[in-house]
């Protein structure tokens, strides 16, 4: 059985989300550990995975316009950024 949950935060659109069982529950464990609602958890998490997406999109454009890959060592050395 999925659960359904509804979410709204303020000022923002209501999200209806159904979740397997055990996530919700994980999802649970994890808001009462860090003392936060579930959706706030959620909205993070939202968050980051279109963050990721972004960063993989970037980096399919610089590739496809030539770009290559620079090894994070080789950035902070550029940049001087310590170890």
């Amino acid at each position: 059985m999925i659960k359904s949950i509804s979410l709204a935060m303020d000022g923002s659109q209501k999200v209806d989300l159904k979740l397997p069982p055990e996530i919700d529950a994980a999802l649970a464990r994890e808001a009462r550990r860090v003392h936060k609602p579930k959706s706030a958890l959620l909205q993070r998490a939202v968050e980051a995975y279109l963050e990721e997406l972004a960063d993989a999109r970037s980096v399919e454009l610089a590739r496809s316009q030539g770009g290559k890959p620079v090894p994070w060592a080789e950035v902070k050395r550029r940049h001087g950024l310590a170890g």
